[in-house]
């Protein structure tokens, strides 16, 4: 009767430790997208930028 308790016990600890690793490693790659992303948007942003500043200077010429 106690091995079949420890049994269960075990076998619990083991999907535990099995649910632990796997979130662990979703948060990993959440983190790896998120990062990703605000790379992905700083550049854009620096692009757009650079796009702006380009069509100011164009319109400022025209203008002279």
């Amino acid at each position: 009767m106690i091995e079949a308790e420890l049994q269960q016990l075990e076998d619990r600890v083991q999907r535990l430790m099995a649910a632990y690793r796997q979130a662990r490693l979703e948060q990993k790659r959440a983190i790896q997208e998120r990062d990703r992303a605000l790379a992905l948007n700083a550049e854009l942003r620096r692009r757009i930028e650079g796009i702006v500043e380009r069509v100011r200077s164009l319109e400022s010429e025209q203008e002279s």
